[in-house]
């Protein structure tokens, strides 16, 4: 089951609808493991609300539905793949955040959000963050896939971390999937794989 973390408010239909816009354990190939994603705690969701006044974006207060899905590693824990869906309140909330996602604060602050979490995960601030536009397939009214490359220390090692944001919406839904690997880029191929099934969810909805 993948755990749900329904923001306060939200309803039985909108909870439902997100649940399966969701990557599940069906959606990879053998080896792949999933485990209950850690739900938000009151610092998370104020870097959360932190990013959404950085970015222009609705925040909390526009969703009716929040759910994360498991989180999908193979081997390395730092080789992770995991997906959030959200539901917004209404068509004017969400044609809002489809022009934030679009507009030219989106991605300095998406690097913005990205180096807090890796501080808070790593214990240590990121050396040398940068993030950069991929090319991602089109689905919805919008898609945004940002690469972040950054300088992280695990057990006394100086590793590079490399992780791809895909962003994605429909329907006053939201479907955030990340790939993260250490060294290179998360495997092209399955991204891409993960990439199709998440917007194949999300025009289905």
């Amino acid at each position: 089951m993948s755990s749900t973390s329904a923001t306060a408010g939200s309803d039985p239909a909108a909870t439902a609808k997100a649940q399966k816009l969701l990557l599940v354990q069906t959606d990879f190939p053998s080896g792949w493991t999933g485990t209950p994603a850690s739900p938000d705690t009151a610092d998370d969701k104020a870097t959360n609300q932190e990013f959404a006044n950085c970015a222009g974006l609705s925040g909390e207060s526009g969703k009716i539905a929040d759910i994360k899905g498991d989180d999908f590693s193979m081997g390395s824990p730092v080789t992770q793949v995991g997906s959030e869906a959200q539901v917004l309140k209404d068509e004017a909330t969400y044609r809002k955040d489809v022009a934030a996602i679009k507009g030219p604060k989106f991605q300095p602050c998406v690097q913005a959000l990205l180096s807090k979490a890796i501080t808070k995960e790593a214990g240590s601030a990121p050396a040398n963050p940068q993030v950069s536009p991929i090319t991602v397939p089109s689905f919805g009214d919008v898609t945004v896939g940002l690469r972040m490359s950054a300088g992280i220390t695990v057990q006394g090692q100086s590793l590079t971390l490399v992780l791809d944001v895909v962003l994605m919406g429909k329907n006053k839904a939201e479907v955030t999937g990340t790939f993260s690997n250490v060294g290179q880029p998360f495997d092209q191929a399955l991204e891409m794989s993960l990439i199709n099934k998440l917007g194949a969810k999300l025009n289905a909805s």
